[in-house]
């Protein structure tokens, strides 16, 4: 069970990175796989150019519990950054948690949370 406190720090963590200039646009997802197999399937399919892992080892409930709450907390209030940069596709529909395939044990500690996100390439990065 995942306290208010520890969400919140994910989520400041997040905001940390989405308030960048440099961010365009960002999604938050769930993961069972290692991080840099995550990433290399963003840059593939979806043009995603950085991950960062917001919390590992947990188990699966709590990751996608962790997940669902972030995303609404993000679409909560539509005039601030976070909402505005989060991925158009996703950031108004509802939040279906999904663990994927059934490549863990939901009980051990593998799963993760982690924040996708491209650059603003008209800044020159």
């Amino acid at each position: 069970m995942l306290h208010t406190h520890t969400i919140n720090r994910y989520l400041d963590t997040v905001w940390a990175i989405a308030a960048s200039k440099y961010c365009q646009q960002f999604i938050i997802g769930y993961t069972a796989r290692s991080g840099r197999q995550r990433l290399l399937e963003y840059r593939y399919n979806h043009r995603y150019q950085h991950l960062v892992v917001l919390a590992d080892h947990l188990n699966r409930k709590d990751a996608l519990a962790l997940e669902g709450m972030l995303q609404n907390a993000i679409k909560e209030d539509k005039r601030h950054t976070l909402y505005r940069k989060y991925c158009p596709d996703r950031r108004d529909k509802r939040h279906f948690p999904s663990a994927g395939q059934a490549t863990s044990d939901p009980a051990e500690p593998v799963h993760s949370v982690y924040m996708a996100w491209w650059e603003n390439m008209e800044l020159g990065t």
